[in-house]
């Protein structure tokens, strides 16, 4: 069997839960004898080796914040042809907007499609951006054979809006603890005496009120807010003048560090020694960043969408979102936790990831989703309901 994945921007990860999704999942699918193909673009993974067993294809598109992930979708869908497909995986609601073409170039292939998150409602689109994403969600319940989400919630959203009762197939996360801690003393952090965000510069991330939220501290608890320091890692994506502000504010307050994008052992190190992790989107999909905060048995602060509630349960510190003042209170909060009570929500944390966001698992349950409609028949071509 043959998986061509298309959408995402490369494999490996350098960032972006989709990417890290889809280097896990191809990598996982190599091991049971798929052959998996990804197409990568090449400003993303550079001159990094592509994942043992992953064959690498080259998309080729305009590196723009709206054009870049669907011209680089529509060169995908053509050059695929060559590999002679069995499944396309179209990775996003954005590039799903292509599964029509995909269809017709690919008349013998099954067409699958992960909805990771209703992208429409990030701040950093326009109208004309928000209506094509609105649009691509249609596409992505009405064309694909089969539809993925990633949660329960999206699932739900799927079924009331599009009439589409997709597949629910989580994210998952592989987490070796171990790190260097020395690797810390680098960006000048002692373990267990920062806060941590990993996350991708864009605002409904809300990095800019985790800053507030700290400046809020260092006026009630300037001892905490000195000792506890907040760490922003990441980098932008498509969205310089958010991160420039961002670094604006951090150059205006001392207790704020953005260390820009991190991998490998400094990713690690930066996610295992943190005293805590903050996950405080407006809107999520499922954050990879904390399912491995909470494999890596770091207490975790969380917005309260459905979408986090629904993975830590209520063994996280949970806020309203967009509440400076709330979060503000769980930082303090979190800081005068003893450690033996951290250590217990930590390991709460660990056993739920442990459980329910296995990879092996994921890996099978998609495989086993490949195979079934691979041995169907050859669906119409527009579906009014997914089954």
């Amino acid at each position: 069997m043959t998986i061509v994945m298309i959408g995402h921007k490369g494999v490996p990860s350098r960032s972006g839960g989709i990417e890290r999704c889809v280097e896990e999942l191809s990598t996982a699918l190599v091991k049971r004898g798929v052959r998996v193909i990804s197409f990568d673009r090449k400003w993303y993974v550079g001159d990094e080796p592509s994942p043992a067993g992953v064959l690498r294809r080259w998309s080729y598109g305009i590196k723009t914040k709206h054009l870049d992930a669907i011209t680089h979708t529509f060169t995908a869908i053509i050059l695929a042809r060559r590999d002679r497909p069995d499944i396309i995986h179209i990775h996003g609601v954005g590039p799903s907007l292509l599964a029509p073409f995909a269809r017709i170039l690919h008349p013998r292939a099954k067409i699958v499609s992960t909805f990771h998150c209703v992208d429409r409602t990030h701040a950093k689109w326009g109208v004309v951006a928000r209506a094509m994403l609105r649009m691509g969600e249609a596409f992505t319940c009405r064309f694909a054979d089969r539809t993925i989400t990633v949660s329960e919630t999206l699932a739900l959203y799927c079924l009331n809006t599009y009439e589409c009762q997709p597949c629910v197939i989580p994210n998952g996360v592989r987490i070796e603890a171990g790190s260097d801690m020395s690797l810390l003393s680098v960006f000048g952090l002692k373990p267990y005496k920062y806060f941590a965000m990993v996350t991708r510069l864009v605002p409904h991330k809300n990095a800019h009120l985790a800053i507030q939220a700290h400046k809020i501290l260092a006026t009630q608890r300037p001892d905490l807010a000195a000792q506890y320091p907040l760490v922003i890692v990441g980098g932008s994506a498509f969205t310089g003048e958010y991160a420039k502000e961002l670094e604006a504010a951090c150059r205006a307050y001392p207790h704020v560090r953005m260390v820009g994008e991190q991998y490998g052992s400094m990713l690690s190190a930066l996610q295992e020694f943190a005293l805590a992790h903050l996950s405080i989107a407006s809107s999520e999909g499922m954050s990879i960043s904390l399912l491995e905060a909470m494999a890596m048995c770091r207490p975790v602060i969380v917005s309260d969408i459905p979408e986090n509630t629904g993975v830590t349960g209520t063994d996280a510190i949970i806020v309203r979102t967009g509440d400076v003042d709330n979060l503000a209170h769980a930082l303090e909060t979190v800081c005068d936790l003893p450690e033996d009570e951290r250590f217990r929500m930590g390991v709460r944390l660990a056993e739920r990831v442990n459980e329910r966001h296995n990879w092996d698992v994921i890996a099978d349950d998609t495989l086993a989703l490949y195979r079934e409609i691979s041995s169907s028949p050859v669906s119409s071509f527009f579906r009014m309901k997914a089954v």
